[in-house]
């Protein structure tokens, strides 16, 4: 906010003879100076342009002088200046001296006091001017209107009636693309009708007026723009809905082209206010709340959070992951099952943990880090899965035995983990029993489904019982590798046909992540590199993984503020989260998408 207090000292006082000053204050964000009737500071003089010349506040707190006409400062012409306490300025036959300034970043109003007067011998009336122009008419009346007419004609011949000829020809011609750009570029009579410069999204083939402008005096069909923007998707999802809501409208209602290079960008929160803030109006079964702010109103956030599914399998069907998805709202006791057993609370301790890469210098204990676990895809917005082999198994080691401490087993179902414990276990006995190599080879090579209860061998025994009891220790002991992450559950012992011994199994419940939070929002995480992890993620207090460590809205709040600026806030509106056009590939919009039907 800028204050003005305006003092003017060509008042003269008749009764003492001197010069009074009277004086007026002025307010605004911007202090605009011409003879327009809007302007904040008027100075009515046929030289002066309506938008002459204004004031404003800069990011650094201080005043400017941005000039559009002819202005000089201290005798020197300027286009642009910072104010200083002392400054003469002079606009046509007006002159301002900077009396008093008060500004910087610590001011909240800056205020500036200007005395001015108007210099009589240099001013000129509207009255002077009509009168010199009727004179010169009359001088040359014959030449100077002939002259005009003759201009007229060119113009009307030039700018109107070959362009018009031309565009009726090219709405005539069969559609060709590229016939019409060359006759159009070639022509260059369409120029003398562009009411502006296009948008950068349409340069490269904006010399084209066909492409979009089919039929000339016609506005632009709404086939025209969807023959390129085809994966434009819809603002409401429920079609019948959305064809109600916006019935009448067009692409051009909202993105006006020959605006300048971005004005076909339409971001303007307060026309998503204009229907959000009573969306009840327009859906009246709706349960969307109404939304006039963000710093206000903005509710909170609903995550999109998949469910576990009894009949997904993890290891088998990696693009699964469970089963259907809900949209919850997010609140202090929500929680996030997911089959995994992961303290965030253990693995961030600033001590670190007991790890096989641990250096020795600490120990043998590993400091980890959020990065250590975690890595940003290739586009910076959100982080890619957590893979066993990749982040985990450094640490987790899957040895079975101190005898063959290399040799590890993989990270799959039971009866994989089965075969390779068995598998080490029989390689290992070819140095116990190395008198039964013949019947070794016999255990390895035996059909599947067979068991070594009719072989008398010791070797088979002995492969049989290590490999049960390693099974044992690694998937139902509570510092098994297996259980020590997996919800582990030992099914039904099955005796074999032959009754002599019995083969343990057990079920692994699947794992189920939810990668996107928050579908129907944009968010980069580049650009958040400002903060730290623990700013926005409660991962170093967290005890189980079923705890959402996404950050909620008053999280965002501490940083972003609404459509009212904060200094200390960042302002937001609709457009810096959510997108009008979104085209949504969630799997829960979809199903919904597929449920309604097309639109009618």
């Amino acid at each position: 906010m800028i204050r003005c207090k305006l003092v003017e000292s060509s008042v003269v006082d008749t009764s003492q003879g001197t010069t009074a000053n009277v004086g007026r204050i002025v307010s605004g964000e911007t202090l605009s100076i011409g003879r327009a009737a809007s302007s904040k500071i008027y100075v009515p003089d046929p030289s002066i342009r309506l938008d002459h010349a204004s004031i404003h506040r800069a990011e650094d707190g201080f005043l400017y002088l941005h000039a559009a006409g002819p202005v000089s400062v201290n005798q020197q012409v300027l286009t642009d200046c910072r104010l200083a306490v002392g400054q003469t300025i002079a606009i046509g036959p007006y002159s301002f001296h900077l009396d008093a300034l008060e500004d910087g970043p610590q001011t909240s109003v800056a205020s500036l006091t200007l005395l001015y007067r108007l210099d009589e011998s240099t001013a000129a009336s509207g009255q002077d001017i009509v009168s010199q122009l009727q004179a010169s008419n009359r001088a040359g009346f014959f030449q100077r209107r002939w002259l005009a007419w003759s201009l007229a004609c060119l113009v009307a011949l030039f700018c109107a009636a070959l362009p018009i000829r031309n565009a009726y020809q090219l709405a005539d011609t069969p559609a060709d693309p590229r016939l019409a750009a060359e006759t159009s570029a070639s022509g260059g009579l369409n120029t003398f009708w562009n009411p502006g410069r296009i948008s950068s999204a349409h340069q490269n083939f904006g010399s084209a007026c066909v492409q979009c402008h089919e039929k000339p005096f016609q506005r632009v069909a709404e086939a025209s723009c969807q023959a390129c923007h085809t994966s434009v998707g819809s603002h409401i999802a429920d079609p019948h809905l959305e064809q109600s809501t916006f019935d009448g409208q067009r692409c051009a209602s909202c993105h006006r082209d020959h605006q300048g290079r971005d004005g076909m960008k339409k971001v303007d929160a307060l026309g998503c206010v204009s229907c959000h803030s009573d969306v009840k109006h327009y859906a009246a079964t709706t349960t969307l709340p109404d939304i006039a702010d963000f710093a206000d109103s903005h509710p909170a956030f609903r995550l999109s959070i998949v469910q576990a599914d009894a009949q997904a399998d993890v290891q088998t069907d990696t693009k699964r992951r469970g089963g259907k998805v809900e949209r919850l709202l997010q609140t202090a006791s929500l929680k996030n099952a997911t089959g995994l057993k992961f303290p965030h609370d253990i693995h961030m301790a600033k001590a670190g943990i007991k790890s096989p890469q641990g250096p020795s210098a600490s120990q043998g204990r590993l400091v980890l880090e959020c990065s250590s676990c975690h890595t940003l895809d290739a586009a910076g917005v959100r982080y890619a899965p957590v893979k066993m082999e990749q982040h985990c198994q450094g640490c987790h080691q899957l040895a079975v035995d101190p005898q063959a401490p290399q040799r590890q087993v993989p990270h799959a179902k039971p009866e994989v983990v089965a075969s390779a414990v068995r598998d080490i276990y029989a390689s290992l006995a070819l140095d116990r029993f190395p008198s039964e190599l013949v019947t070794v080879n016999t255990l390895l090579q035996r059909p599947a489904g067979q068991t070594a209860a009719g072989m008398s061998s010791s070797a088979a025994r002995w492969v049989d019982t290590q490999t049960q009891s390693a099974l044992v220790s690694m998937l139902e002991k509570p510092k098994g590798v297996c259980l020590t992450c997996h919800q582990v559950t030992p099914k039904p012992v099955t005796p074999q046909q032959s009754g002599a011994t019995a083969t343990r199994a057990w079920d692994i419940a699947p794992l189920v992540f939810t990668q996107h939070w928050l579908p129907k929002s944009k968010f980069s995480h580049a650009q958040h590199k400002n903060a730290a992890c623990a700013d926005c993620h409660a991962a170093t207090a967290s005890k189980d993984s079923s705890d959402i460590l996404i950050p909620d809205i008053a999280t965002c709040k501490g940083c972003h503020t609404g459509l009212h600026p904060d200094k200390s806030k960042v302002v937001s509106t609709c457009d810096s989260c959510h997108g009008f056009h979104a085209a949504v590939q969630h799997p829960i919009f979809k199903e919904a998408a597929l449920k309604r039907g097309p639109a009618p």
